[in-house]
């Protein structure tokens, strides 16, 4: 976490790229893959999209369990976990999930700056 941000701000997925391994953020986007692989024992691998680039998110089973229907149903989320890096691979744990597609009808109204 760099000295100006908070620990409640949202990243951008280019954003928590930068972070170190097992920092503790968030990240919300369109939810454009979600595999649940049948030898994965129930994790559910997702990849978010926002304006910067994508965000890995694996949700261990006990994750899935409890936010299904933000996972299942939900197009836009903001994810909050742990980030995992090895090598040039990085993943955010995710420990809670929200769903706020409500806020895409927002998005007509933002006037550029």
């Amino acid at each position: 976490m760099n000295n100006l941000q908070k620990k409640d701000d949202i990243l951008t997925c280019s954003e928590l790229s930068s972070l170190k391994n097992n920092s503790f953020a968030s990240v919300a986007g369109f939810v454009i893959v979600k595999q649940m692989p049948s030898t994965a024992k129930g994790t559910v691998f997702l990849t978010l999209e926002d304006e910067t680039g994508t965000s890995n998110v694996i949700c261990w089973n006990n994750v899935y369990r409890k936010f299904r229907d933000q996972i299942v149903f939900s197009p836009f989320i903001l994810v909050h976990g742990q980030l995992q890096r090895e090598n040039e691979v990085s993943h955010l744990i995710a420990k809670n999930i929200r769903d706020i597609s409500s806020l895409l009808k927002l998005i007509p109204s933002i006037k550029q700056l």
